[in-house]
């Protein structure tokens, strides 16, 4: 099966800043492909056209459809297999999205029409159908946006932490977090917990791996061959370990079991 073999197409979504950050279009042009999904502390809105396309922990060796819904973060990396001609249409949320709408999200999904309203989904199908991608977005975007939003002071000073953790790559520590939001670790843990759905270690670890491999591979589809070699060449390389856990949020050996998993799905 080739390992990437789709037309990438981005779109700015700035109107509604605080619940998505951007949105894309993959087209899988006339061969399947392979694309490594990242946890990189964002939640997903997702319409799928064409299938069946199958998602695969490269880690924990399980296989699901890859399907239309909405999640929240993901803990680990995934890879997608998809069939020739698949469409897959993206919102990437902001981090805090589930907390400012009401559903907090972590590794599950929820059906599109369950949190759009019934006939949303039926609708952006059609237009990735005919080929109106920008007006795809634009209706997935609209009604994402049109849904009431909830607030509090305590969900702003987390905001500003989750915006720190962001602008500095994940490289940053719990304690240095909680010092500047002014609050204690045991309060900026329930946060996290509260509106991530997961510890603020976990999220770091998202982080700091997606902007690791950002940027050595830069935006877009990313191939599985492209994350095993940055993966294999980053743990040749002889770094300490607690450097090589401080950038990339993942210990040594579970870098090399990653780079030996996804490798085997490239060879398979």
């Amino acid at each position: 099966m080739p390992i990437l073999s789709a037309r990438y197409q981005r779109f700015d979504t700035s109107a509604v800043a605080d619940l998505v950050e951007h949105a894309w279009v993959v087209r899988d042009e006339a061969a399947p492909g392979r694309e490594v999904l990242l946890p990189d502390g964002r939640g997903l809105l997702q319409v799928v056209l064409g299938g069946p396309s199958v998602r695969t922990d490269p880690l924990g060796g399980t296989r699901e459809p890859d399907v239309s819904g909405v999640r929240g973060l993901t803990t680990r990396a995934v890879v997608r297999e998809s069939v020739a001609g698949a469409v897959r249409l993206g919102l990437q949320l902001h981090p805090l999205a589930g907390a400012r709408i009401g559903t907090v999200l972590t590794d599950g999904w929820i059906d599109v029409d369950a949190l759009l309203g019934t006939g949303v989904k039926a609708a952006v199908e059609k237009l990735l159908a005919d080929g109106s991608d920008a007006a795809a977005v634009g209706l997935a975007t609209e009604a994402l946006g049109a849904l009431p939003r909830h607030g509090s002071d305590e969900l702003d000073r987390f905001a500003g932490v989750v915006q720190a953790i962001d602008d500095a790559g994940g490289l940053v520590r719990a304690a240095d977090l909680a010092r500047r939001a002014g609050c204690t670790v045991t309060e900026l843990y329930r946060w996290s917990v509260g509106h991530l759905g997961v510890p603020p270690t976990d999220y770091l670890a998202a982080v700091r791996f997606s902007t690791f491999v950002r940027e050595a591979i830069g935006p877009g589809v990313i191939g599985p061959q492209d994350v095993v070699a940055v993966l294999q060449w980053y743990v040749r390389a002889g770094y300490p370990p607690r450097e090589i856990e401080r950038f990339t949020g993942l210990e040594p050996a579970e870098l090399r079991r990653l780079a030996q998993a996804v490798g085997s799905l490239v060879d398979g």
